[in-house]
């Protein structure tokens, strides 16, 4: 796995999505039964994977790279359309910040040491805890 690529995309969030209080590496910390996960909230967990490599010359490969960003929030609110306006709007905040994650990581290229990064798709974990959970998955490829 490659620490460089995994340290400049925690900076890259740190620095362009401030309204994350945690950013960090996938280890289960949103698993924790029956206590609070050990976190700040909103947070971005983070796994690297490599589903793919391919052997070129040389002894070179071409490595398929997934980025999955875990971001997880706090309740905050109803999300009604009966909720007040405002009420509604502090909800859904969170859904700016998924916004403003995918526009900093989206076509993201680790200076060309990678190629841009391409959102795969996004899904939610329905909970019993009350945080609400969305699984961003984007992926490139580079040559190691």
């Amino acid at each position: 796995m490659n620490k460089h690529l995994f340290i400049a995309l925690c900076d890259l969030l740190e620095n362009q999505v401030p309204e994350l209080r945690w950013i960090d590496a996938d280890e289960g910390q949103l698993n924790a039964s029956n206590q609070r996960p050990p976190v700040a909230f909103p947070c971005v967990l983070i796994d690297m994977t490599y589903p793919q490599t391919e052997a070129l010359n040389q002894g070179s490969e071409k490595i398929r790279v997934q980025f999955n960003l875990r971001v997880a929030f706090e309740a905050c609110g109803q999300t009604s359309s009966a909720a007040p306006g405002h009420v509604r709007e502090k909800a859904l905040e969170r859904l700016d910040v998924l916004e403003k994650i995918h526009k900093t990581v989206q076509w993201w290229s680790c200076d060309r040491q990678i190629n841009p990064m391409r959102r795969q798709r996004v899904t939610t974990e329905r909970r019993q805890d009350g945080l609400k959970v969305y699984t961003m998955t984007y992926e490139s490829a580079f040559i190691d």
